[in-house]
């Protein structure tokens, strides 16, 4: 049975170039002026302070610049009595700094700063660019938007590495930190639910993918892998409107050739094919190239009319791709008097 389900949905092979753009996105975080959020990934997340300027300084809240650092909230400790604070990042590098010491000690070494951290109603600020520097992490000020980007680990690229290879668990645990470090990043729940669905995990990946359609339901992918993860679940039941209705919400937010084919394909494995056929026909009208229209709607034709309306599917496609030898093969049989009898594995084989 997974191999219908490959055939209908998106093979796990494409998520490098499917995914990529969106996890390219969480390459760097913005801090703005005056701003109670971060931005990553095209997503705001809430901060209790907001960064300011002062002496011509960016002064951001230390506890948000370690963390799109990717340095863990439990790696953050701060002495109220010394006012010293300390940074521990995972492969533990410790930076230290010192409220009112224009000083900052990176391991053993002691490096000067030209402004000294400050403490404002509990909250310690320092321009953002040396612990960026200490973690040789690009700093960008952005003068017209009074915006300052700071490049970022690239968790998602790297998580979408770790499935490629088969590394599931490592890439769910950098999902998971892209998810400490922004909340509302809906790619990383998508792409968590990628690698969970390759364990087998079907339902723990249909959460990951309604997170993410909670974050940003416009993003087609996410209903899709739904879908697939469903289909996964539902083999063995009658019922698989669910999964129509994702491949349904997918389509309303880009319609394009091979999302209509699939959800073309389900039509055909529920029996109804008047449907299957009007989605065929809409994805040839995008993509009149695009072969696997014409054989979904073949196969419709097929189980609803017969091997008559079939040849005659089997007649047009090698009108649009005369060298077809699928189709040849197929009006070879036929013009034989072969009798067909689609099964839904049949008809999912061919594309």
């Amino acid at each position: 049975m997974n191999r219908v389900l490959r055939k209908i949905l998106i093979p796990v092979a494409l998520l490098s170039t499917i995914l990529m753009p969106c996890s390219a996105l969480a390459s760097e975080a913005n801090f703005s002026l005056g701003k109670t959020f971060y931005n990553v990934d095209n997503a705001n997340n809430p901060m209790d302070a907001a960064p300011y300027i002062k002496d011509g300084r960016f002064f951001v809240p230390v506890r948000y610049t370690a963390l799109v650092c990717g340095i863990d909230q439990d790696n953050i400790a701060f002495d109220s009595n010394t006012q010293r604070l300390t940074l521990v990042t995972d492969d533990g590098l410790q930076i230290n700094f010192q409220v009112g010491k224009k000083n900052m000690v990176v391991n053993d070494s002691t490096k000067s700063m030209d402004v000294a951290p400050e403490n404002i109603k509990g909250r310690v600020y320092l321009p953002i660019r040396y612990i960026a520097e200490a973690l040789n992490r690009g700093v960008t000020w952005h003068a017209q938007e009074e915006r300052v980007s700071i490049q970022m680990e690239d968790y998602l690229a790297k998580a979408l590495k770790e499935i490629k290879m088969g590394s599931y668990p490592t890439a769910i645990s950098l999902c998971e930190k892209m998810s400490s470090i922004s909340p509302n990043s809906a790619p990383s729940h998508t792409i968590k639910g990628l690698a969970l669905s390759q364990q087998g995990n079907y339902e723990g990946a249909i959460a990951s993918y309604t997170k993410s359609i909670g974050i940003n339901p416009n993003n087609p992918l996410s209903y899709i892998y739904r879908a697939e993860a469903r289909w996964q679940i539902q083999l063995n039941t009658p019922n698989i409107d669910p999964i129509i209705n994702d491949i349904s919400q997918a389509i309303d937010k880009s319609p394009t050739p091979e999302y209509y084919c699939m959800r073309a394909g389900l039509y055909n494995y529920s029996g109804a094919y008047d449907k299957a056929i009007i989605d065929c026909n809409k994805a040839i009208a995008l993509d009149n190239q695009y072969k696997t229209a014409y054989y979904r709607r073949a196969f419709a034709y097929c189980l609803k009319e017969g091997n008559e309306a079939f040849q005659g599917e089997l007649a047009s496609i090698l009108n649009q791709f005369p060298n077809d030898e699928k189709a040849t093969q197929y009006m070879q049989l036929l013009n034989t008097g072969s009798v067909f009898e689609l099964d839904v594995s049949d008809w999912l084989e061919v594309y």
